[in-house]
């Protein structure tokens, strides 16, 4: 056995760096997981040591060492997934009770087996309590399903193979004798039970790792600021849509969202205030949204909505709600003030097979007549008053001109798309 525990202290060995490097990272349980690899690399040196240590010795401390690492990894899993963590007091004094017991059964008392047996149960005990929060507590990502599976299950192995040593040193393993010899079953389940630790640790890596991963991926597909998509992944999210619905003969809405007057906002409240207003003004569009569509910042104050398998009647008393929720819900600041939001929306239909610029070129237009005809307010493509595209875009740069005079800057009056 002495063999596989070099392998088993060798592989924990490589994986404890790594898990304390992924200390400095946001994912939670870190610190628990490469604390519970340290001290689990402890326990299979001290196997390491059965020949030339007392048995009282090694088999003491390496049950206690395996315990502790069994409740770290509990207590990593708690924390990772988003479950209080237990108390510190509590459990250092039930641990060093437990030192207490098993050191009097094996050197006072002579009961190595004793000692081991105690260790071996506590630890298929936590182990089992690791798999049920696993299973309990499931979480949402689906990134890191395949980890947490291979976690869970490693769990409730670990837990099997102590529940079987257990059985085995209390019936002097003549729980074998059925099957196989009784010295080749121990040592199979001792050989098991000494690698499936390491094996545990690798799913703990693979699953933080998938986590750090999702993580990042989340950061790059949304705004810091306010959560939304960002431009980038809201135009691939909606291009995926406009094809999806053109393989099934569905409408797609895209609405163009401005925050009305948003430079006055930021003169008057700082940008502090501004970004306070980004966030609240988000916050409102994604309650009223549902779960409905998809919600992207395409760039300062302007959002944009696409919603699929949806008719211009409802999208436009959808586009309304957004308009009335903004407009009754308004933002706080830190000085305990409030910023009076509104918004203006222009919609535009895409028929099957029509194309993203084409429909958001519609919808800048349309944005730019609610604008004109007073903000805070929906326009629709297709009911514009100018029945020309030439007349349409005259309208469009009008209320640009208008735009800029109200905001001070040109630069937020451009239209999304250079069409010319």
């Amino acid at each position: 056995m002495s063999f596989l525990s070099a392998i088993a202290a060798i592989s924990l060995a490589v994986m404890f760096p790594v898990l304390l490097s992924l200390r400095k990272s946001s994912v939670p349980g870190t610190a628990s997981f490469g604390a519970a690899c340290g001290i689990e690399m402890l326990a299979t040196a001290f196997d390491l040591t059965a020949n030339i240590t007392p048995a009282w010795s090694h088999a003491g401390l390496g049950s206690i060492s395996t315990v502790i690492a069994c409740l770290l990894i509990l207590n990593g899993f708690r924390v990772f997934l988003g479950r209080p963590s237990p108390s510190g007091w509590p459990l250092a004094v039930a641990l060093a009770v437990l030192g207490a017991v098993l050191l009097f059964l094996s050197r006072a008392a002579g009961h190595v087996s004793a000692q081991t047996a105690i260790g071996t149960g506590l630890s298929s005990l936590v182990c089992l309590f690791i798999g049920m929060t696993i299973v309990r507590h499931w979480p949402k990502e689906q990134a890191i399903a395949p980890y947490m599976l291979f976690c869970c299950m490693a769990a409730f192995a670990v837990a099997a193979l102590h529940a079987l040593q257990l059985a085995s040193l209390t019936t002097g393993f003549g729980m074998f004798g059925n099957v196989m010899d009784p010295h080749i079953g121990a040592t199979a389940l001792l050989a098991a039970q000494v690698l499936s630790m390491p094996l545990f640790f690798l799913g703990i890596t693979l699953m933080l790792h998938g986590r750090m991963i999702a993580n990042l991926r989340h950061l790059i597909a949304h705004d810091d600021l306010t959560g939304a998509l960002s431009r980038r992944a809201f135009m691939a999210k909606f291009e995926r849509m406009l094809a999806i619905a053109a393989a099934s003969g569905r409408q797609t809405a895209f609405m163009l969202l401005d925050l009305d007057r948003f430079k006055q906002i930021n003169d008057a409240h700082g940008h502090p205030g501004g970004d306070a207003a980004l966030r609240h003004f988000t916050r409102t569009i994604c309650e009223t949204l549902a779960g409905r569509g998809i919600l992207g910042r395409l760039g300062g104050e302007e959002f944009g909505v696409a919603l699929s398998g949806i008719g211009r009647l409802e999208a436009a008393e959808l586009a309304d709600a957004l308009c009335t929720a903004v407009r009754t819900a308004p933002a706080g600041t830190d000085r305990g003030s409030d910023i009076a939001l509104t918004v203006s929306i222009g919609m535009a239909m895409a028929d099957p097979g029509g194309s993203l610029a084409q429909v958001m070129v519609q919808a800048d237009i349309a944005l730019y007549e609610a604008k004109a005809l007073g903000r805070d307010r929906l326009s629709i493509a297709g009911s514009l008053h100018a029945t020309s595209t030439a007349s349409a875009r005259a309208l469009a740069g009008a209320a640009a001109q208008m735009r800029a005079a109200a905001d001070g800057s040109m630069e937020s009056a451009r239209p999304l798309s250079n069409t010319g």
